[in-house]
């Protein structure tokens, strides 16, 4: 079990680089539409080893395991459709939309077997595999997230360079970025 809540953590850190790398450059963060949904994304494994540890106590933590599913059940379907409690947009771009749509459909599997997890030792270990099966697929769409954030990011760049170069006024303020 202990094995399964490190490889969540590394996931989860590694998912996370991106943004913390690139939180400096202000400019770009406040301009891109996606940030919180990414911010949020990340923060969704960081929900899915909070379940997971709360199975992997020798008595379950009930109330934290609740807590986290209705908070990834709310950010989930919000990284889909939008929210406006979370500050989400929701994505319109296909290949995160589709990788959320896995999450989800895995998600609905494993909310299944939580609901029953409280009485059968059995579903307890089938609770903690399908969560980290839901860890590397959310771990996907964070990629994805990111990828996006750095395209924008270098389309950012690009035309900043390019606007400089004819003499137009910048869109954004990259002189700062280094």
């Amino acid at each position: 079990m202990k094995e399964i809540t490190k490889l969540a953590t590394v996931a989860l850190v590694f998912g996370t680089s991106t943004l913390f790398a690139s939180s400096s450059d202000y400019a770009l963060t406040t301009k891109y539409k996606l940030f919180n949904d990414m911010k949020l994304a990340q923060k969704q494994q960081a929900l899915i080893v909070s379940m997971n540890q709360s199975l992997d106590l020798k008595v379950i933590d009930i109330k934290t395991l609740k807590k986290s599913k209705e908070k990834f059940s709310k950010v989930l379907l919000g990284l889909t459709t939008g929210n406006r409690d979370y500050k989400l947009k929701g994505t319109s771009i296909p290949q995160i939309k589709s990788k959320l749509s896995e999450v989800q459909t895995l998600w609905n599997k494993e909310l299944k077997v939580l609901s029953h997890v409280e009485s059968n030792k059995a579903d307890k270990q089938k609770a903690i595999a399908g969560l980290n099966t839901l860890m590397i697929k959310m771990s996907e769409a964070v990629s994805m997230y990111n990828k996006s954030y750095k395209r924008y990011k270098q389309n950012s760049m690009l035309s900043s360079i390019v606007n400089r170069h004819l003499g137009t006024k910048p869109a954004l303020a990259l002189n700062n970025i280094r």
